[in-house]
């Protein structure tokens, strides 16, 4: 049975949001990780550069939601920014 599709009146545009995927080789287990964000937690590197502390943490807690244990960032009051700023960065 053929089934007829009535015509779409306007155009549909959908626009999937940016996804991000990290691959990280892990030599104790010899194998590699691969984490997947929906989205990005910011934007581009000069975002990340100039983020204030509190949005800079916030990145980091959202990445750390996805990563492996051994691999968090480190973000606690006692860690400075360049260095988080650094860990996002390797990863």
């Amino acid at each position: 049975m053929d089934t007829v599709r009535p015509p779409i009146s306007r155009p549909l545009y959908y626009t999937p949001p940016p996804a991000v995927a990290l691959q990280t080789t892990s030599l104790s287990t010899d194998s590699i990780i691969i984490t997947s964000f929906q989205r990005a937690p910011f934007c581009c590197h000069e975002d990340l550069v100039t983020m204030p502390r509190p949005e800079l943490v916030q990145a980091a807690e959202s990445i750390n939601e996805r990563l492996p244990k051994a691999l968090q960032i480190a973000c606690g009051d006692d860690v400075e920014d360049a260095d988080i700023r650094r860990a996002i960065e390797v990863l």
